[in-house]
C-alpha cells in the first residue's frame, strides 16, 4: 500500500508560510511595546533629571553658585538625552516581545514556545504556532499595551514639578550674596586693569633704571594675577598689603635724610658769593647733571687763577656744604673732596672731585627717580584698596569698633607727629600711642610704613580722661630742662567712653604735672612698649637715649 507524503518542497514552503505569520503577527505587538519603552524610559530619565535640577537649586540656596541654574537645565537635559538614546538603542526583538505578550495576555509561553519552533517542521510545531497565532489574533496590541504613565510615576512628577517650581519661584537668600560677589568681582577688574595702566606708567620712566622698573613691574604683575583669583575683600586687601610690604623693601630707608641733606648742602652753596659755586648750588638743587657740570669746570678754570686766601676760603664754603650733608654719605665725602682739591689748588685733584660729587648727584637722582617709582606704585595700590573698601566699611580708618578703642594705629609722617589713622608715606615714628587699649591710655606706639624715628621724638598731649580710643595728638619734641611742665598721659578714669567718627574727635586734655614726677613710669612703659614690638635696635637706643637725656643722664 503506497502512501502519499508531501514533498520537502511543499513542507519548507509551509514553514515559511507560519514564519511569516508569525513574524507578522509579532510585529505590531514589537513595535506597540518599543513605543512604551521609549516613552517609560524618557520619563524616567526625565524624572531623574528633575530631581538632579532640584538638589542643584536646594544647594544654591545655602552655598553662593551663580551657574547653579544652569547646571540643573543641563543635567535634566543631559539625562532627558541619555534615557531616549538607550530606549531607542535597546529596541526590543521578537522573542522579548513574545515573552513580553506572553506576560500581558497570561498565554502561558504559547508564543515564547512557537518562535522558538520557528525553524521546526514537525506536526507539533505546527500546532504550536497555530494555537499561539489563533490566541494571540483575539487581542489587539493599543488595549493590551497602553502607553500613558502608570499613577505612581504622575504622582512622583507632579511633586518633582511642585518642588522645582517652588525652589525656582521663591526668593533664594543667595541672590544678595551673588549680586554683591558679582559687584566685587566688576570693582576688581577695573582696579586690575588700574594696575596694568600702573605697570604701562612705570615702565615708561626712563629716569628709573630698568632693574629697579623690572622689579616694580614683577611685584604689580603678580599683584593683578592674585587680585583676579581673590575671593573676597578680605584676600583681596592681604594681596594688596603683601605687594605694599614688597614694594617697601625696594625703597631706600635713608632716601629722605639724604633728600633733605642734598637740599641743605644745595643752598649752602646757593648762599656763596662765588657765582660759579652759587651756580652749582642751584644746579645740584634741580638735579641738572649738565648744568652742573658746567658749573664745576668753570669753578675749576676759576680756582686757577685764585690766591691761596682766596682758596681757603672757598674750600672753606665747600665745606660748610659738605657738613650740611652728612646725612648724605657720598655726597658728603665728595664735597669735602671738592674743598681739599680747591685749597691745594691741584687740578687733577679738582677735576677728580668733581667727577666725584658729580657721580654722587647722579647717583641721588637715580635713587629719587626710584624711590618715586615705588612710591607712585604704592600709591596706585593704596588707591586699589581704598576702591575695593566696601560701601559699610567706608567711613574709613578714622571710626572705633569697640567704645574706647581706635580701628586703626595712627601713624607718623614725621617725628613726634601723628599724620592721620592709616599709613603714613614718609618715614616717621609717633612717640605717643597710636591706639588706645583703654580710654585715654594707648599701650603700643603707631608706626608708620616705612618706619623711622627723627632725632628729637615728640612726646604728645595725651587725654587723661579719654572721650575717643584714639591715642595722642600732633605735638612736638620737647627737650627742656627737668623744670619745665609738659603733659603727659592721665590715669583711666571712671564713666562710660564714646567713639567718635572722623579724623578729629575732640578730647580732653589732662591736668599739667611736672615730668620728674611720673618720668620713671613712662620710661619703663616705653621700655615695655618697643620690647614688645618689632623696633630695630637702633631705633631702640634712640628711645633709651631720649629718656637719659630727660633725665640728665648722657
Amino acid at each position: 500500500m503506497a502512501i502519499i507524503a508531501p514533498s520537502r518542497q511543499v513542507e519548507t514552503m509551509q514553514r515559511i508560510a507560519d514564519d511569516k505569520s508569525l513574524i507578522e503577527a509579532l510585529h505590531p505587538w514589537r513595535r506597540r511595546a518599543w513605543m512604551q519603552q521609549i516613552l517609560r524610559w524618557t520619563g524616567r530619565g526625565l524624572l531623574v533629571g528633575l530631581v538632579l535640577a532640584c538638589f542643584m537649586l536646594i544647594i544654591s540656596r545655602f552655598v553662593p553658585w551663580a551657574t547653579a541654574s544652569y547646571w540643573a537645565v543641563t543635567l535634566t537635559a543631559a539625562s532627558l538625552l541619555c534615557a531616549l538614546a538607550a530606549a531607542l538603542w535597546y529596541r526590543p526583538s521578537f522573542a522579548r516581545a513574545a515573552r513580553l505578550v506572553d506576560t500581558r495576555l497570561a498565554l502561558h509561553d504559547r508564543l515564547s514556545t512557537a518562535w522558538e519552533l520557528r525553524d521546526k517542521s514537525s506536526t507539533l510545531a505546527k500546532l504550536q504556532r497555530r494555537d499561539a497565532l489563533k490566541h494571540l489574533g483575539r487581542h489587539r496590541p493599543i488595549s493590551t499595551i497602553s502607553l500613558w504613565p502608570g499613577r505612581a510615576g504622575l504622582i512622583a512628577f507632579g511633586i518633582v514639578i511642585i518642588g522645582l517650581a517652588l525652589l525656582t519661584f521663591l526668593p533664594n537668600p543667595m541672590t544678595d550674596v551673588l549680586r554683591q560677589q558679582a559687584a566685587f568681582q566688576a570693582r576688581l577688574a577695573r582696579q586690575v586693569a588700574a594696575i596694568n595702566h600702573i605697570r604701562t606708567v612705570i615702565d615708561s620712566q626712563t629716569k628709573t633704571s630698568a632693574h629697579e622698573r623690572s622689579q616694580i613691574d614683577k611685584i604689580l604683575r603678580e599683584t593683578a594675577a592674585q587680585l583676579q583669583q581673590a575671593k573676597n575683600e578680605a584676600q583681596a586687601q592681604q594681596i594688596l598689603a603683601q605687594a605694599q610690604a614688597k614694594l617697601n623693601q625696594l625703597r631706600d630707608p635713608q632716601a629722605a635724610n639724604k633728600a633733605t641733606a642734598r637740599t641743605a648742602a644745595s643752598q649752602s652753596l646757593q648762599n656763596s658769593s662765588n657765582a660759579n659755586l652759587s651756580n652749582t648750588g642751584q644746579a645740584l638743587a634741580r638735579g641738572d647733571s649738565k648744568e652742573l657740570d658746567t658749573a664745576l669746570q668753570k669753578l675749576a678754570s676759576q680756582v686757577q687763577n685764585m690766591t691761596p686766601a682766596q682758596r681757603a676760603q672757598l674750600a672753606q664754603q665747600i665745606e660748610q656744604a659738605a657738613n650740611q650733608a652728612r646725612q648724605n654719605p657720598q655726597l658728603s665725602a665728595a664735597l669735602h673732596q671738592l674743598a681739599k682739591a680747591v685749597a691745594d689748588g691741584s687740578q687733577s685733584e679738582i677735576s677728580d672731585a668733581a667727577k666725584a660729587v658729580e657721580n654722587a648727584a647722579a647717583q641721588d637722582n637715580a635713587n629719587q627717580a626710584n624711590n618715586n617709582s615705588v612710591d607712585q606704585a604704592s600709591q596706585g595700590l593704596q588707591n586699589t584698596a581704598n576702591a575695593l573698601t566696601s560701601s559699610t566699611d567706608s567711613s574709613g580708618q578714622n571710626q572705633g569698633q569697640n567704645p574706647g578703642q581706635g580701628q586703626n594705629p595712627g601713624q607718623g609722617q614725621a617725628p613726634g607727629q601723628g599724620q592721620n589713622p592709616g599709613q603714613g608715606q614718609t618715614p616717621g615714628q609717633g612717640q605717643n600711642p597710636g591706639q588706645g587699649q583703654n580710654p585715654g591710655q594707648g599701650q603700643t606706639p603707631g608706626q608708620g610704613q616705612n618706619p623711622g624715628q627723627g632725632q628729637n621724638p615728640g612726646q604728645g598731649q595725651t587725654p587723661g580722661q579719654g572721650n575717643n580710643g584714639t591715642g595722642g595728638n600732633n605735638s612736638a619734641g620737647n627737650k627742656q630742662g627737668k623744670d619745665d611742665q609738659v603733659y603727659v598721659p592721665g590715669q583711666v578714669g571712671s564713666g562710660n567712653s564714646t567713639v567718635t567718627n572722623g579724623n578729629n574727635g575732640a578730647v580732653q586734655p589732662g591736668k599739667p604735672v611736672a615730668y620728674s614726677q611720673v618720668i620713671a613710669q613712662y620710661e619703663q612703659m616705653a621700655h615695655d612698649a618697643i620690647d614688645n614690638s618689632n623696633i630695630p635696635p637702633d631705633l631702640k637706643d634712640l628711645v633709651q637715649g631720649y629718656f637719659n637725656s630727660l633725665e640728665g643722664q648722657h
